[in-house]
């Protein structure tokens, strides 16, 4: 169903296939999410593009946006843990041309892929000239990629300690030799695990910048686990409960992704959605072929499940707050849920622990106090996160 609309952006991967396709592409994707990969490698080198990062915030109290930053965090990152090796967008003194026309042809035609997902019949409103031209330089850039990976002569890249970690760009090479296959494949891994990191982040600090009594509490807590000379693990991480809340809220208030949407392959019967009353409490037919869209911004946003205040950023309701099963679904639920989850929640904890042991205080500077959707394939925010950092002296 997703196929006409993703296609020409990022061919026919997990993300837009079905069957014995999809099952064989989860297969594939699995090892590179595996937690050791994660845990034991993976934040080593994230932490680097953390702290690149940390250095380019203004430190003088001046306005700047963090959605960009945040951007090309996900692509520093997003890079190395999937192709072997980041475009380094952050690093000081380099300017990757072929790195940034790439996040502005993919900022681009995840736009357009998200208005071929609401105007799937009307293909004149939804592609334009720069559409293709998106496609077609996100399409060099991956190939540029696999062309490196192709040079790297062993399956596994090995740290200092003689560690291996599994790279998807080399162990595809491996597979198969259909080079188009390949670049479907990453680019249908690259759009989550690129926007998962992006995107969160850049909402947290939106509601952060909005809330200082939160961010307060939050720092207090990092700042009592004394986390700035030890190393941090998925453990360590998991550990931190008002970090785990803060996270937790913002992918209630603000989901990365806010619609989704499934056909029936055959007749069916769901045990709620129907009946006179308007709650959707009876049961109700739905005919193979049929559409059903759930939106994840109403749902979680139920108040018999989140309580009467739920447009507020609350981050204490997690306390005791346990919502039953397909209440909160930040990444999907069931057999197709997100594979990269566990990279996305560390890698988000790890950067938000870094930042708050950064920086005092986080000040909003944008005048708009409300959050504006901006809908892609996923929804951010569409007037990013304007502050003002004030550094830590500790």
């Amino acid at each position: 169903m997703r196929l006409f609309a993703f296609e020409p952006f990022i061919g026919k991967g997990i993300m837009c296939s079905d069957g014995a396709f999809w099952e064989h592409s989860r297969a594939l994707i699995k090892p590179t999410f595996a937690r050791t990969q994660i845990a034991d490698l993976h934040l080593d080198d994230f932490g680097v593009h953390v702290e690149r990062l940390i250095d380019l915030i203004p430190k003088d109290g001046s306005t700047f946006d963090l959605q960009p930053l945040f951007a090309r965090l996900a692509l520093d990152s997003s890079t190395e843990f999937l192709f072997g090796e980041s475009v380094q967008t952050l690093a000081p003194d380099l300017t990757p041309s072929s790195a940034e026309s790439f996040l502005e042809a993919y900022d681009y035609g995840q736009s357009c892929v998200g208005r071929r997902i609401q105007l799937p019949k009307f293909n004149f409103l939804t592609t334009d000239s720069r559409f293709w031209k998106s496609c077609q330089t996100a399409h060099e850039f991956v190939d540029q990629q696999i062309q490196k990976a192709l040079l790297v002569t062993s399956k596994q890249k090995q740290d200092v300690d003689g560690r291996s970690r599994y790279i998807l760009a080399q162990e595809l090479l491996r597979q198969t030799h259909n080079l188009l296959d390949i670049r479907h494949q990453l680019l249908n891994i690259f759009l989550p695990a690129h926007e998962a990191i992006g995107v969160a982040m850049t909402n947290i600090f939106f509601n952060l910048a909005r809330h200082p009594r939160i961010y307060t509490k939050l720092r207090n807590e990092i700042l009592v686990a004394d986390l700035k000379a030890r190393t941090l693990t998925f453990e360590r991480l998991k550990s931190l409960k008002y970090l785990q809340f803060v996270i937790n809220e913002t992918f209630r208030l603000n989901p990365t992704i806010g619609t989704n949407t499934r056909m029936a392959l055959k007749d069916t019967i769901l045990p709620t959605g129907g009946g006179p009353s308007g709650h959707g409490t009876s049961p109700i037919m739905v005919r193979k072929g049929d559409s059903v869209v759930f939106g994840f911004y109403g749902l979680h946003r139920m108040p018999n499940v989140f309580g009467d205040d739920v447009d507020v950023f609350r981050p204490e309701r997690w306390e005791k707050l346990r919502p039953a099963h397909w209440s909160y679904l930040p990444f999907g639920g069931g057999f197709r849920v997100c594979p990269g989850q566990q990279l996305a929640l560390t890698e988000i904890g790890y950067c938000l622990v870094r930042m708050v042991q950064a920086f005092e205080r986080v000040e909003n500077r944008d005048p708009t106090m409300d959050f504006v959707e901006h809908y892609k394939i996923t929804t951010e925010s569409k007037n990013g996160a304007k502050v003002a950092m004030v550094p830590s002296h500790l």
